[in-house]
């Protein structure tokens, strides 16, 4: 890691993105599914958590960044799970994030403080890791992040803000929980869930391999990926998941 202080971590963060292209295309992939369900003209108030190395803002410049450290970039130091008292009721118009669910502590608390903030109407947008039949093998046997099979464990393993982390959570509480999930947030309600790419975050080597796959190349797979819906739903390991306020 390069610099001291607790903000280096997200500069080497994004430095390492920055440095892989095929894995910086990925970003940028993931911005665009973002800002498609919560278009700019439509929510114009956007809080982004987990802001970190990621650089949303250079195609939504009109994004909040957040983050639970300080760093360059981050507009707000704010605990996500503590979202209810960061911002006045109904001040946000939506709430984005992109691999970020996975390593919040106490996940029930962020949705209930987002219930809070959104306006009615408002959304909440994620791109999480998901656990497709043939999909979840990557995230159980290649990945490095830990997971809970149970999917009634709505939390993580470990601790720290990278560390504390369980892969299986988004599809625990988004996909396999749903009287659960209508139970404890009756404010809310869950509009999509939709598995997608086939595996290009692993052919990117991700934040611990550089793989060196040419930028055309890269872009070349993510749009093929896009084209080829066939097999998402059982080979996907990522997932969009959209959240609505009552």
């Amino acid at each position: 890691m390069t610099g001291e202080g607790p903000g280096s971590e997200i500069s080497e963060h994004r430095a390492r993105i920055r440095r892989n292209a095929f894995l910086e295309e990925l970003h940028y992939d993931a911005y665009r599914r973002l800002l498609e369900a919560v278009p700019p003209d439509r929510f114009p108030r956007l809080l982004e958590i987990g802001s970190g190395g990621g650089f949303l803002r250079e195609v939504a410049p009109h994004v909040i960044t957040s983050d639970c450290l300080a760093a360059p970039g981050i507009d707000r130091v704010i605990d996500a799970c503590q979202l209810g008292t960061a911002f006045a009721p109904s001040e946000l118009d939506a709430i984005c994030a992109y691999n970020v669910f996975h390593h919040l502590s106490d996940p029930a608390s962020f949705l209930r403080g987002a219930a809070k903030v959104l306006r009615p109407g408002g959304r909440i947008a994620l791109i999480e890791p998901w656990f497709t039949p043939i999909g979840q093998w990557i995230w159980r046997l290649l990945h490095h992040e830990p997971f809970a099979s149970d999917p009634e464990h709505w939390g993580v393993i470990g601790e720290g803000r990278l560390d504390g982390a369980n892969t299986r959570l988004p599809t625990s509480v988004f996909r396999d929980s749903d009287a659960r999930f209508a139970r404890e947030f009756p404010g809310l309600s869950i509009e999509q869930r939709e598995p997608f790419q086939k595996g290009l975050y692993l052919l990117s080597g991700g934040l611990r391999l550089n793989t060196r796959i040419p930028r055309p190349f890269a872009r070349g797979l993510i749009d093929l990926d896009r084209k080829l819906r066939l097999g998402d739903r059982t080979l996907g390991i990522f997932g969009l998941v959209v959240v609505v306020r009552h």
